[in-house]
């Protein structure tokens, strides 16, 4: 522990009083408000000119002042005030391993720091710079539920006790807030004799085109106008077709409509199971054949979607297996099928912009941001709009393997997530996105990410995982991962030299509820994370990278045997030999390293 030398004392006190004379003032001239931001400003960059030399300087009387001077100014700027262009998609894995972040809603950020400056690779190659230390505190609530997104007291409170010394990230939520549009214009076809109910519904659908077909400024507005017909159950398939085929007829004159930009859709409302597939799939082919190219449906919304408050898509409505066959009949019939509540995705990436921005502005150098329940394509519009406003930064989306993917064409999960987690890489590749996490969103008792050889439970192997990584790479994306990740993983995961994971049960304890989270209903214990299970974590990652990757076989296979022999004992619940087989593994750690100095 190191005080503050006079000089910056000195600098402390002239801060605060100009801070404390101005911040008195009730109503501020414009000089007087740019002088205090500027106050401000110099408050948060002279904290971390001296925290990122002084490891402990908030044990230290002055340093605490400093602090509380420093949480001021951010809570009043929203932020740190400048612009950080150095963000986690810089970090070079290759050369110093793969990058470890902990999830911590700030409690633990003290003791995550100083297992990571102590870990093996900080003493080997003596780096103090948190983009070689490769460490970060994951600003996330532990709740119930799971990973929940932090507030300004938990953003402040990790920025400062990590900033110049280890890297922050964050998730900003693990779905998105979702808004539609204002749903489509509907025709209802009534009950009662054919020539009547058409006659209606035409002058109807004449009425609704009209604003649309002479705007403002005389260019048509695209629209679909949607048909539905009022007991269509009662009427046959061939009648159905009829007035679908009349009404599709009448749209195209063009007093009535702009056949280039106008056209009918058909609406359905299908029930559950095997009768709501088998109607979908009717309704396709009733469209097809009265050649409407669109059908939206409707429906009484699942109990697995429920729980989850909304699944993608048709999922809401229909199981993955019913779902299927559905969209191979809509692909093959040329004919698009959705739901009547439409995604709204440019409102959608605004939303996701906000969240990502604030994390941005709090300085930290990762906000990953998740996409369900999104579609494919709703979120390659997201995917892409985000990545532009975040170029020089890092906003990496997040794919959770547990719920696959569903497309305009087909659904992906179970047996199929490896190629929905494909095609999604493609989609975001093309976007240039820098980083992304694979992620399980259901946490309590799920599958976890990785299967190990004679585990049962696990969604992806790890030739899958590689098989993956690999394509990543040719796409120029590094890949971060995550989901019930265990010690024994962690050193397969370093072996692999994948870019990056995330771990919370791994290296964290129980501990009693604090008064910040005694209003969650389901929270009978709090993970926080400890010295020791980070320091672990961080040991087996880098003993898995190096022993791949150092050119000294005997290193190599002393690496393996520690890890084995620390494993071991771990299994075996005796602290004493636990403890010792650790400190031999990290002397075997930083003998690679220096085998293996990336200088």
């Amino acid at each position: 522990m190191t005080l503050l030398t006079c000089q910056q004392r000195a600098r402390s006190r002239i801060l605060e009083s100009t801070i404390r004379k101005l911040a008195a003032k009730k109503i501020r001239s414009r000089s007087e408000e740019r002088v205090l931001c500027d106050s401000f400003r110099a408050v948060i960059r002279f904290y971390k000119d001296v925290a990122s030399t002084n490891v402990d300087i908030d044990n230290t009387a002055g340093g605490r002042r400093l602090y509380r001077m420093a949480t001021r100014g951010m809570l009043y700027l929203g932020g740190e005030g400048d612009v950080h262009r150095t963000s986690l998609k810089d970090y070079d894995h290759k050369r110093y391993g793969p990058y470890l972040g902990v999830s911590d809603g700030g409690s633990a950020a003290a003791a995550i720091r100083k297992a990571s400056q102590n870990s093996p690779k900080a003493i080997a190659l003596g780096f103090s710079d948190p983009m070689t230390l490769g460490v970060a505190v994951d600003a996330e609530r532990l709740g119930g539920i799971g990973e929940v997104a932090v507030g300004p007291e938990e953003y402040i409170n990790i920025r400062l006790a990590c900033v110049g010394r280890i890297l922050t990230s964050t998730n900003v939520g693990t779905r998105v807030n979702l808004r539609f549009y204002r749903r489509h214009p509907l025709v209802k076809v009534p009950e009662g004799g054919i020539e009547e109910a058409v006659h209606q519904a035409k002058q109807i659908i004449r009425k609704t085109f009209e604003p649309f077909l002479r705007p403002p400024g005389g260019r048509p507005r695209p629209l679909v106008v949607f048909i539905e017909i009022e007991g269509g159950s009662r009427r046959s398939a061939a009648t159905r077709i009829s007035i679908l085929k009349g009404l599709a007829h009448y749209a195209k004159r063009p007093d009535v409509a702009d056949s280039t930009v106008h056209r009918l859709g058909y609406q359905v409302r299908i029930g559950w199971g095997k009768k709501g597939r088998d109607l979908a799939i009717h309704s396709i082919d009733i469209a097809s054949t009265a050649g409407i190219k669109e059908v939206a449906v409707s429906g009484v919304v699942r109990k697995q979607a429920d729980e989850h408050l909304s699944q993608p898509g048709l999922l809401n409505y229909l199981a993955s297996g019913m779902l299927g066959p559905v969209l191979r009949r809509a692909n093959e019939r040329k004919v698009r099928i959705h739901p009547t509540n439409r995604v709204d995705p440019d409102t959608v990436a605004n939303h996701v912009w906000s969240t990502l921005h604030t994390a941005r502005q709090m300085g930290y150098e990762l906000g990953k941001y998740g996409l369900f329940p999104l579609t494919l394509e709703e979120m390659d519009v997201i995917i892409g709009k985000v990545q532009t406003w975040f170029s020089d930064w890092t906003a990496a989306p997040v794919f959770f393997v547990d719920q696959g993917l569903v497309s305009a064409t087909r659904v992906d999960t179970n047996g199929d997530l490896v190629r929905g987690l494909k095609k999604w890489l493609k989609m975001v590749g093309k976007h240039r996105v820098p980083v992304v996490l694979i992620d399980t969103f259901e946490k309590a008792g799920s599958q976890p990410l990785l299967r190990l050889p004679g585990e049962t439970k696990g969604l992806l192997t790890a030739h899958q995982l590689l098989d993956i990584g690999h394509l990543a790479e040719r796409l120029q994306i590094k890949v971060l991962w995550a989901g019930g990740i265990t010690l024994p993983q962690a050193y397969e995961l370093g072996r692999l030299g994948v870019f990056g994971v995330y771990v919370t049960s791994a290296a964290a304890s129980p501990v009693p509820v604090p008064l910040g989270y005694e209003k969650d209903p389901w929270l009978a214990a709090l993970k926080e994370p400890t010295y020791k299970g980070v320091y672990r974590t961080k040991l087996l990652l880098e003993a898995g990278f190096l022993k791949e990757r150092v050119k000294n076989k005997k290193s190599s296979k002393g690496l393996e045997k520690g890890v084995m022999e620390f494993l071991h004992a771990m299994k075996k619940g005796n602290e004493q030999l636990t403890g010792e087989k650790e400190r031999a593994l990290a002397e075997l750690t930083i003998d690679g390293w220096r085998f293996h100095n990336p200088g």
